[in-house]
């Protein structure tokens, strides 16, 4: 796997090329093809920048969760600078959030048959500030599925596996129209 200078540490080495089973999932210009109803405008246009989010890819990987109802996690491996500092060498906390939003987003997507559904509520436990520059990894897995709604959980890590920030998210599919 190709990757970016940033993730040429010995974590993230360790990580990407570990004895368990990593798929890669699409990156970052392919998340969101031109016929997509989501148009991901805040990552594309505003995120994937050299400042803010220098560098992302994006995996799956066996889960150890024991309240996972799949056996796989989500993750991003992401390299971020100072454009998303809310203070000088720290993420913003809504940094935090919207990483977390991203990511139980993209499994709730998943689980839920792969339609974009809504954000109904997420709980976030900012546990440690997120360093900038720094790279970190975003983790998710869903814990719940009932009809149209998927609850998600998914954390923020450091390169020591220091958790930095935690989240619970529900997420609803929109009903489905019916045909006449």
């Amino acid at each position: 796997m190709e990757t970016h200078p940033d993730f040429d540490i010995p974590w993230c080495i360790d990580l990407l090329r570990s004895d368990i089973e990593v798929v890669e999932v699409p990156t970052r210009e392919m998340q969101n093809p031109p016929s997509s109803e989501v148009s991901n405008s805040m990552f594309l246009h505003t995120l994937y920048t050299p400042s803010a989010i220098r560098a992302q890819i994006n995996f799956k990987r066996p889960t150890r969760e024991p309240d996972a109802i799949t056996l796989y996690e989500y993750c991003y491996l992401l390299s971020i600078g100072s454009g998303v500092d809310g203070k000088r060498g720290r993420a913003h906390g809504g940094f935090n959030a919207l990483i977390l939003d991203q990511m139980t987003g993209t499994i709730a997507a998943q689980v839920g048959g792969g339609t974009a559904p809504a954000t109904a509520t997420m709980t976030v436990d900012y546990k440690a500030p997120i360093d900038t520059p720094s790279v970190i990894l975003c983790r998710g897995w869903p814990v719940e599925k009932s009809g149209r709604k998927v609850w998600v959980k998914a954390s923020v890590e450091d390169g020591a596996g220091r958790v930095l920030a935690v989240a619970k998210a529900l997420f609803v599919s929109a009903r489905q129209e019916s045909k006449i």
